[in-house]
């Protein structure tokens, strides 16, 4: 077998000076470093000019430092991307004074630009640049989709909120939604008017969970708080407040229905099960918090006697009892001492010891 790679003759490498990169090593990261100061420059530009914008518009008071920082940024950058065989913005940290006038102290027209970028995003506070440039891009984007919602998310959840709302309210035309089936649990019914229930207790929960997640996207919206990254977080609380508005209205409705046949005086709810449904996706807190409570409860019952957690009192006060105790000890320690040193009658000291393990022993009982 003849491999001819192998024949081949091999070639010295070809000497440099220590520390002179390869050219093409130099071109890429010369282009890298290009590519990261134009991503930069164009997304300080973008929020700067949202921010300034939002600012006017809420009325609030831009110093003229900031204004005069930010025209000195961009001016200089212009400026020099108007000249021929000038920098432009790729290169704009080698702008000189020749154009423009040059940024305070040497400072390159990038660096100038974040000075100004952060002293607005300091005047817009708590409104963050990210919030600003997304609902100036929205608005200027989507116009007539702006009027219904500020962002997307908005929008989707605004568009389930209408069909759970549809939805509720065409189950409820249903002949099967009546006083006595709604008066009954999952377990009593079966087939066509199962189905019916489940699907009006979820809408009556997906109504309550919409309500809440466009209460809480407003507040964040308003405030200019909103954080795009947390998105998903809106759909996975729209689900556990599905999910706690099926447990609230069986558990609970079944707590009630039990307390109404023990006690005569109290009535049968009758429409119990779509109410807790709406407050359950409305409040899925609350159903965490029963559930939590429960757990602790059975917890608690199940606890063996070697815990040093006495059940129903937390960690922390039993802390706090026990350093009580030692603090007590030591200071009738202390006592003892100085009664020592003061009278050294052995009778007396006898009976200061007695009292003091008396004590010990009783509280150790």
């Amino acid at each position: 077998m003849n491999i001819s790679i192998l024949n081949r003759p091999t070639r010295r490498a070809e000497e440099r000076p220590l520390g002179e990169p390869f050219p093409a090593a130099a071109g890429e990261a010369m282009c890298i470093g290009v590519t990261v100061r134009q991503h930069l420059w164009q997304r300080m530009v973008r929020e700067c000019e949202a921010m300034v914008q939002f600012a006017l518009s809420m009325g609030r008071t831009v110093p003229l430092e900031v204004v005069e920082r930010l025209d000195q940024a961009l001016s200089t950058v212009d400026a020099a991307a108007a000249v021929p065989g000038r920098p432009g913005v790729d290169d704009a940290s080698r702008v000189d004074a020749t154009v423009g006038g040059p940024p305070p102290a040497g400072m390159s027209p990038l660096a100038s630009l974040s000075v100004a970028h952060g002293a607005l995003a300091h005047i817009i506070a708590p409104a963050t640049p990210e919030a600003v440039l997304l609902l100036a891009d929205a608005r200027a984007t989507h116009p007539l989709l702006y009027a219904l919602g500020p962002l997307p998310i908005v929008r989707q959840m605004l568009g389930l909120a209408i069909l759970s709302l549809f939805l509720l309210l065409g189950i409820a035309l249903s002949e099967e939604v009546n006083v006595v089936n709604m008066s009954k649990t999952m377990l009593e019914l079966a087939g066509y008017q199962l189905f019916v229930k489940e699907v009006y207790l979820l809408s009556a929960a997906s109504l309550g969970s919409c309500f809440q997640n466009l209460q809480k996207i407003n507040v964040v919206i308003s405030d200019g708080t909103y954080d795009p990254k947390f998105q998903s977080t809106y759909w996975t609380q729209w689900v556990m407040g599905v999910i706690s508005g099926v447990i609230l209205s069986q558990l609970i409705f079944i707590f009630l229905t039990h307390r109404a046949a023990t006690d005569t005086s109290a009535e049968l709810p009758t429409f119990g099960q779509p109410t807790l449904a709406l407050l359950g996706g409305y409040s899925g807190n609350l159903v965490h918090g029963i559930l939590s409570h429960t757990i602790e409860t059975v917890a608690n019952f199940f606890r063996v006697s070697g815990d040093p957690t006495v059940p129903g009192q937390p960690r922390e006060r039993v802390a706090e009892a026990v350093a009580q105790e030692r603090l007590t000890r030591t200071s009738d320690l202390v006592d003892l001492q100085r009664a020592l040193a003061q009278n050294p009658d052995v009778d007396e000291i006898r009976k200061r010891v007695d009292g003091l393990v008396q004590r010990i022993a009783v509280k150790a009982g």
